[in-house]
């Protein structure tokens, strides 16, 4: 959803810290929890794209304003004037990823035997700026996905432009699979209620959550929160958030030796019985298969 907004004020800066480092290097990716600093208008080289994990507010991209919360992913052209704004009583958390306009062109190079061109697929989209809501499983995989590509980045290990470029790949992939988000303005306010919803369940995945809880913070019916809730994202409240605590248990298995009653407590399943239920249910699969099968298939 995005909403046109009245002609800005003309002061902006030219953020001087973005064009640096990818002078530096073209690709610059970094997750950021603190509150934003960066209050004017401002404007850089390079492509950004803008997805937050958690926390709610707006984003200011030319004549737009686009909604934030946790599964959107903003993605801004190179030299358009934006800003991006959060409720300071949240916290904010938010991947940057930055790429040179160069390296960019650089990778449709590479795909000589296709019409494949990122930048072209973007512009067709918008001139200045798209907006994207991303499912559960989505926001997962690109949470990893990032993660991956800020430590290869840091590490500069050898060869790792080569990781780099996979991780590049797998992200525009996932990106050239989204649907631009087209909904009309009147719905920016339900829009927003939702991701408030959305954050507060990500927030408090590992608690015993009660929809009572979230009737007493938003002035809306029980029956309309549901409605709306699987209007705008695709999936019940309970579904949601059995997805989201799944996924969660699924890295807490192939990733760690947590024995599985505490991946169980981890993700908020309380009750182990449950979590085998919901786990083998998903994935036919008990979580110590999963883990077998995981690490197997790690080593091969």
């Amino acid at each position: 959803m995005s909403t046109t907004i009245p002609a800005t004020v003309r002061n902006y800066a030219i953020d001087d810290f973005t064009n640096h480092f990818l002078a530096n290097y073209p690709v610059h990716c970094e997750l950021r929890k603190s509150p934003l600093h960066q209050q004017l208008l401002h404007a850089h080289n390079g492509y950004e794209f803008y997805f937050v994990l958690q926390g709610t507010g707006s984003y200011i991209a030319g004549d737009q304003l686009y909604p934030l919360h946790a599964g959107t992913l903003t993605v801004i052209q190179p030299g358009v004037i934006h800003r991006p704004y959060h409720m300071l009583d949240q916290d904010f958390h938010r991947y940057v990823l930055s790429i040179d306009e160069s390296y960019m062109e650089s990778i449709h190079t590479l795909c000589r035997t296709t019409d494949l061109s990122i930048s072209g697929f973007l512009q067709a989209i918008h001139p200045e700026s798209s907006h994207h809501f991303l499912s559960v499983q989505q926001l997962d995989q690109l949470q990893m996905l990032l993660a991956e590509l800020e430590q290869t980045l840091k590490d500069k290990k050898q060869h790792f432009e080569l990781n780099v470029l996979k991780c590049l790949a797998e992200f525009f992939l996932l990106l050239l699979g989204l649907h631009h988000d087209v909904a009309s303005s009147h719905r920016s306010e339900d829009e927003q209620l939702i991701g408030n919803v959305l954050s507060y369940l990500i927030a408090r995945y590992q608690e015993d959550l009660h929809v009572d809880d979230l009737l007493e913070l938003y002035p809306i019916s029980r029956s309309r929160l549901f409605n709306l809730f699987k209007e705008t994202t695709g999936s019940t409240m309970k579904q949601f958030l059995s997805d989201y605590r799944l996924n969660k248990a699924k890295r807490l298995l192939a990733e760690t030796d947590l024995p599985v009653t505490e991946v169980a407590a981890a993700t908020g399943f309380g009750d182990i019985s449950h979590f085998f239920s919901v786990f083998k249910k998903s994935t036919a699969l008990t979580p110590k298969q999963y883990r077998k099968e995981t690490v197997n298939s790690a080593r091969n």
